[in-house]
């Protein structure tokens, strides 16, 4: 008999490793619909359900919190559409309480007065939808008709036209902590030379100034950030008459609109910055590139001091469609939530992401599905836009033209599949093992838990089910062989585990035993 090594793994919150092999215990090749901030514990996040009755009318694509009365109320809005007439910007909302109607728990949305803008907003944008305490208004942009509407969230006033302003691109705003005032950026593609790039800023008491901070004509702003004192601002080095886009730069900027010159101006790679924001300190971008690569990459990179560091590149294995990182984020609990859409092993991790942690110890985790386990199809369907209140999550997803969305389920339910995978290759893999048997241990499974253990050997592209579990109050399972027929478990060099939790099941651990077989040439 050759030599006996087991593996056990009872600690999860190093996220997705960069390289599968790597041989730290605590990363996953990919872990999806589990919440890993509790260490020692994969907890499955509860299933989605209807998040809009209407949604294929409404077609909301942007939302914030915003006071809903002097009381004060705040309420969750959504920026959607009316289609009857003229295509007119439309704002929905519904409250932020549990088990009443029209609220978190339930798929309805409510209207105000005064909700729809009074003229046809056609060019509405979906990237700006922010609410400014001091001024009491959620602003959005009209990039057809050149103006930025408010609207006065408890539906008091008739909103339309509130400030002038010719664009072609638009970021989400920021209201910064250190002063309260609202910025954004923007970018005029059809202005003249020295008039194309501004961050764009209001104080609640004052008026607009348009060109705050004015950036060199080749530089499109993509996303903006709070940072410390500083505004940081992404951008892609833009050139439309050439290659499109030459690469990204972020500048910091200390928010002093009589100064033309900033703080600092750091390179941020040849592909094109999407997503910006700071986590415990550090600012994180996330970049998309698919110019000139035999296959797309998401790269992911940190400021470090004066130059930005890569830590984490996921190139997606497409079987069909293209995958995308869609501009629109959120900040939790120092925990940066992004959209994407990608590919891995064959397999859909389109949904929610999230980058937590801090440099040397960043974690990347596939968080949530769209919709449960059912994959939406790449080539006619796409991701539009989330937004976490607490717990509660919503995701719009336009299904081949028919937006669809989806939300937390706060009945309790987990009929979603929660997933983690991870590679092994023990020693390395040159040498052959056997595995002789596995383990998956668990918090007392509850009564619709469920727990499937499966496997793929070396370059097998299905999973093959290695045992079921569904007894109730089991704490863990262990086979010697292929359950449900009896046949033995496999021989291999490299191994893939994957465990399916259902029903609520929380894992603890995972074990295994393989003996390493001598069969080498010398």
């Amino acid at each position: 008999m050759g030599k006996i090594i087991e593996t056990q793994i009872s600690r999860w919150d190093g996220g997705i490793a960069n390289d599968p092999r790597d041989p730290r215990t605590n990363v996953a090749t990919i872990v999806t619909n589990f919440d890993i901030l509790d260490p020692y514990r994969l907890i499955p996040y509860q299933n989605s359900e209807d998040g809009d009755a209407n949604a294929s009318s409404n077609k909301i694509s942007n939302f914030c919190i915003a006071k809903l009365n002097s009381t004060p109320t705040y309420a969750l809005y959504g920026l959607g559409r009316s289609t009857t007439g003229t295509d007119r910007a439309k704002v929905f909302y519904k409250g932020l309480s549990t088990n009443s109607t029209n609220d978190l728990t339930d798929n309805g949305w409510l209207e105000t007065a005064n909700n729809a803008s009074a003229a046809n907003s056609s060019g509405l944008s979906p990237e700006l939808f922010v609410f400014y305490e001091k001024t009491g208004l959620i602003y959005m942009a009209d990039m057809a008709n050149d103006k930025i509407m408010a609207y006065d969230p408890d539906g008091s006033d008739v909103w339309d036209e509130t400030q002038a302003l010719t664009m072609t691109h638009i970021t989400q705003g920021i209201v910064h902590s250190k002063d309260d005032i609202l910025y954004f950026g923007y970018y005029n593609s059809a202005g003249s030379a020295g008039v194309k790039s501004y961050i764009a800023k209001k104080d609640g008491s004052g008026a607009w100034n348009l060109t705050a901070l004015a950036l060199p004509d080749n530089m499109r702003i993509r996303s903006i950030c709070e940072y410390g004192n500083y505004i940081a601002i992404g951008c892609e080095v833009f050139n439309p008459t050439a290659a499109g886009v030459l690469g990204s730069v972020i500048y910091l900027w200390d928010r002093d609109a009589t100064l033309t010159t900033l703080s600092e101006s750091i390179y941020w790679g040849d592909d094109m910055l999407l997503v910006l924001e700071e986590i415990n300190g550090a600012l994180i971008g996330i970049s998309f590139s698919n110019v000139a690569r035999l296959k797309p990459r998401i790269t992911f990179r940190y400021l470090s001091v004066s130059e930005s560091l890569e830590f984490f590149t996921l190139i997606p294995t497409q079987a069909s469609g293209t995958p995308d990182l869609i501009q629109y984020k959120q900040k939790i609990n120092n925990r940066l939530y992004f959209l994407m859409e990608a590919q891995i092993d064959g397999e859909g991790r389109d949904g929610v992401w999230s980058v937590s942690g801090r440099p040397g110890d960043f974690k990347i985790v596939h968080e949530r599905t769209p919709n449960n386990d059912t994959a939406i199809t790449n080539s006619t369907s796409s991701l539009v836009a989330f937004f976490f209140v607490g717990d509660y999550l919503f995701i719009v997803r336009n299904d081949n033209g028919t937006y669809v969305m989806t939300k937390t389920d706060g009945a309790g339910t987990y009929s979603a599949s929660s997933i983690y995978e991870k590679l092994f290759n023990t020693i390395d893999s040159n040498t052959t093992k056997k595995l002789l048997g596995a383990t998956v241990m668990t918090e007392p499974l509850p009564a619709a838990g469920q727990i499937i253990l499966k496997y793929k050997a070396n370059e097998e592209s299905s999973w093959t089910t290695i045992f079921t579990e569904a007894t109730d109050n089991s704490l863990s399972h262990s086979a010697i062989n292929i359950e449900s027929s009896g046949a033995t478990l496999p021989q291999y060099k490299e191994l893939k585990l994957r465990i399916e939790s259902t029903g609520g099941s929380v894992i603890t651990g995972l074990k295994f035993k393989e003996e390493i077989m001598d069969n080498d040439i010398y």
